[in-house]
């Protein structure tokens, strides 16, 4: 059976902490560095998320697994970064490895990475499908050398290969080609290894990172910046009102740090203290949004939401890799917004945002939203019940992706929930 969450609003106006959770990218990145480093380091404000917990699981069973005959089974599920990251870092440690994940985990593509790799003599099969994951690996030292990476199929696979570089004995002169996706995540990753000690040079679309040891015997991870796109989101859809984030700070190594600037669009003014952000409502809407989210995917569906609860029509770029995500996130999407009497239609390279229909009583909606085993999903459809006066939702344990306690801090915001 499947479990619903109904969610209610009476009042339509918000006011309150919103509280984030820290961020799974800084964490993930950081527990990799931790096993590639081979010695004690203090991580602080590690994640919760699901993700997180998952991969540090998997990075654990990993440490306890004696070299033997046949290779162990690593289980990533459906957790995309651990899929990325571990390829690569089996991929230099001593042993026998098969990486395997769900169903939808061997649907996504690893071709370009598990390429990358066997350039510099990594020794990876496919048990399946070639170029997609369950994949079988023989660790070994790999010597790095020089890659060339197409950086318009995905970051992760950009930074798995420059959490290893500064193990290689030749080290890795990495040559990007095409249109850079999701580049503030690579920068994300770049900061966080010079945080560690190393030196990394990024100039003319190409990334030196020589041979040396990681030196830092700490790392603070931050409030989740794409979490609080749901925030913003909750405030736009408002009637009145303001929020605060404590703890979260202009200044990011996290690319979704530009939600003030696409918010201001979207009726939410942003104000900076020294104990986190103040959001407040204001009467500014544009009638019509343009953006290319093409280095902050993970911001889309919450813009895109915000824009069908408001009303408004756009049309955006840099959501390709949507598509390939925990689900087909943009077919999916055009889905669940249908009931609201609006479309996503693809033109070329971009997204057209339209209403399909004659204007729509939202309150008369009377729809059972869809998560598709997607936690982004779930929490950009869930703010609209404050146009809606009342949701009903699939499937709402999924948030535990990333935000576990999602649910927890709409109730305090005076939220009623009530599972079915």
């Amino acid at each position: 059976m499947v479990n619903t969450l109904v969610i209610h609003k009476k009042d339509k106006s918000l006011a309150g902490d919103f509280r984030l959770p820290y961020s799974k990218s800084e964490s993930n990145r950081a527990l990799i560095i931790k096993a590639l480093k081979d010695q004690n380091i203090t991580i602080h404000n590690l994640s919760e998320a699901d993700d997180t917990l998952h991969l540090n699981k998997c990075l654990r069973l990993i440490n306890t697994c004696g070299v033997s005959g046949l290779p162990m089974i690593v289980d990533v599920r459906n957790t995309g970064t651990s899929m990325r990251f571990l390829t690569a870092y089996l991929a230099v440690l001593k042993g026998k490895w098969l990486l395997t994940g769900c169903q939808r985990m061997q649907e996504r593509p690893i071709l370009f990475l598990v390429n990358a790799l066997k350039q510099m003599g990594a020794d990876i099969s496919y048990t399946n499908k070639s170029g997609f994951p369950p994949i079988l690996i023989s660790g070994k030292e790999l010597q790095g050398g020089t890659l060339s990476m197409d950086a318009s199929v995905s970051s992760q696979f950009i930074t798995a290969l420059l959490l290893i570089a500064p193990t290689l004995p030749r080290g890795l002169r990495l040559q990007l080609k095409g249109d850079f996706v999701s580049k503030p995540y690579v920068m994300m990753t770049i900061f966080m290894l010079r945080d560690f000690g190393i030196d990394v040079e990024y100039e003319n679309d190409e990334i030196v990172v020589p041979s040396q040891e990681f030196k830092e015997d700490h790392f603070e991870i931050n409030p989740d910046w794409s979490a609080a796109s749901y925030a913003y989101e909750l405030l736009a859809l408002s009637e009145a009102g303001s929020l605060f984030i404590p703890k979260l700070k202009r200044k990011s190594l996290q690319g979704d740090n530009i939600l003030p600037d696409i918010f201001s669009d979207l009726g939410v003014e942003s104000h900076f203290t020294p104990d986190g952000l103040k959001i407040s409502k204001t009467i500014k809407v544009v009638d019509f949004l343009e953006y290319d989210f093409v280095n902050c995917p993970d911001l889309a569906q919450t813009v895109l939401a915000t824009c069908v609860g408001l009303g408004i029509e756009g049309r955006f770029k840099g959501l390709q890799n949507l598509k390939i995500k925990e689900t087909n996130r943009i077919e999916k999407m055009d889905l669940e917004f249908s009931p609201f009497g609006f479309g996503l239609k693809e033109i070329g390279n971009e997204w057209l945002l339209k209403k399909t229909s004659a204007k729509v009583d939202f309150t008369k909606i009377n729809h059972i939203f869809k998560t598709y085993g997607d936690h982004r999903i779930a929490m950009s459809l869930a703010p609209l019940v404050l146009k809606t006066g009342r949701l009903q939702i699939e499937n709402p344990d999924v948030v535990v992706k990333s935000f576990p306690k999602f649910w927890k801090e709409l109730e305090n915001l005076g939220f009623e929930l009530k599972k079915n």
